[in-house]
């Protein structure tokens, strides 16, 4: 029989929602969910396939919004393709990536988007889409925004730093592209740092004594502060949905905050490492492993930002994987903080760490964790009910989850394609057991039986319900 085509039965585990935990059995049919049951309720003998999951958490399949699979920053390219980035995916949970697919200038977003999809396409073993990174907002790029939207890519990312290597966008920019954003039915990404401030700072900290600590001088929080504020006032001029990539501050959460009390379209997002480690982390000789940007920020932040996402403003949490070789790494470094190419793998292990670090140390609760790892992305990115939950219609992606298993977290055991883990030796229980992407396995009792090329690509459109403050 053809495996797309078996009827599955999920039973005995307790199925979570962003509002639920409850004991179900699930019934899945040409690769959705056909129905929900009480425990028991469904006759064993009709399914093709009955999977226990007794003593298992049931989630749907994570959604990654925010990875850089194939980038070319800095002369190398980040560690994963979809190759490798979707098996690193799957042993954690995610069943749907949107990746960045880099425009360079001069050349059609629309275009780089279409020959990344023809790799995917042969590469991935889980479903994915793309988001169009604007470097330069001239009229053919702004062109392109309708034709991106139609197209099913209707959220492209814009930064307001790295102005020396040629990504920075200046205000004017933005509010053309946050017109073209509202007038197509868009989302527009921002990274947003204070360049101005970023290369006065660099200035100060590149006279002290080179260290990778550095790294957070050059960056503080107040240039993140900064372009997050000028982003809000720019739409009060050009009201568009926004949406600010990892959020770092405890300032910043007071901003956006605000914002949305004004009733501005304004949605956040944190990252796995910003909940978890602290610019402490550079201090080390293998500092340079944990230079990002924006940087690891003060315990302080992580405790506010943890707040952030069980009350707002934080609405989703992401990996942004982004690591560069550990070689390539050292190789441009020279030695200079100042050099090293920012970026850390995370894509596999968010859900352990946020299980571990967010609900089992009771900061949040596990509806909460599907909301900031599944349904909430899906809403945002135009990708619900397709994805992002359990419901009946919906894709089963689905994650069985023990949440007994107990493991460390390790660069020698991950799969993802580097031996350094920004989490190393944290002890952790549980463990994904088995993952189905559109009811059929990627994982099974721990081992990949995915194949390249199962993956498939998601056309979006956006739910201004979801969007909209007002």
């Amino acid at each position: 029989m053809n495996e797309k085509n078996k009827n599955l039965l999920i039973r005995g585990g307790t199925v979570v929602s962003d509002s639920a935990v409850i004991p179900m059995d699930l019934y899945i049919e040409a690769g959705r969910i056909k129905a929900q049951g009480q425990p028991g309720s469904f006759d064993k003998e009709r399914f093709d396939e009955v999977i226990d999951a007794s003593n298992m958490y049931v989630l749907p399949g994570l959604v990654d919004p925010h990875v850089h699979f194939s980038s070319p920053f800095m002369g190398c390219v980040t560690i994963h393709d979809f190759a490798t980035g979707s098996v690193a995916a799957a042993f954690g949970g995610v069943t749907t990536v949107i990746n960045f697919s880099t425009q360079a200038n001069g050349e059609s977003i629309l275009r780089n988007i279409e020959n990344s999809n023809e790799i995917a396409s042969k590469q991935s073993i889980i479903d994915w889409s793309f988001h169009g990174i604007i470097l330069d907002a001239n009229e053919n790029t702004l062109n392109e925004i309708p034709m991106l939207v139609k197209e099913g890519y209707p959220t492209f990312k814009c930064f307001t730093t790295y102005r020396q290597a040629g990504r920075m966008v200046d205000d004017l920019a933005i509010l053309s592209l946050l017109k073209a954003t509202a007038e197509n039915n868009g989302m527009l990404m921002v990274h947003c740092e204070c360049d101005a401030i970023v290369e006065d700072n660099l200035k100060k900290a590149l006279k002290l004594e080179n260290r990778w600590i550095n790294h957070a001088l050059s960056r503080p929080p107040s240039a993140e502060n900064v372009a997050i504020q000028r982003v809000i006032d720019l739409m009060k001029e050009e009201n568009a949905p926004v949406y600010i990539v990892h959020t770092t501050t405890k300032e910043s959460r007071d901003i956006i905050q605000a914002a949305i009390k004004e009733g501005l379209p304004i949605h956040s997002e944190t990252c796995t490492h910003y909940l978890v480690l602290t610019e402490e982390a550079m201090d080390a000789e293998n500092g340079y492993q944990f230079i990002c940007s924006p940087p690891l920020r003060s315990q302080e932040d992580v405790d506010v930002l943890w707040n952030a996402t069980i009350n707002g403003p934080i609405e989703v949490v992401s990996s942004d994987d982004a690591m560069l070789p550990t070689e390539d790494k050292l190789r441009i470094a020279e030695g200079r903080f100042e050099k090293v190419g920012s970026g850390m793998p995370g894509i596999e292990p968010r859900l352990a760490v946020l299980y571990n670090q967010g609900v089992v140390k009771g900061k949040i609760n596990l509806p909460r964790l599907v909301a900031l790892t599944s349904t909430n992305p899906a809403k945002l990115f135009g990708l619900f009910p397709k994805k992002g939950h359990l419901g009946v219609g919906a894709d089963a992606d689905i994650v069985i989850f023990d949440p007994n298993k107990e493991s460390v977290i390790s660069g020698s055991t991950h799969h993802m394609n580097t031996d350094f883990s920004p989490f190393e030796g944290m002890k952790i229980k549980g463990d994904v057991q088995s993952v189905l992407c559109r009811g059929q396995y990627v994982i099974k009792d721990g081992k990949l039986i995915g194949k390249p090329g199962y993956g498939q690509l998601l056309r979006r459109h956006l739910d201004e319900s979801w969007l909209k403050r007002k």
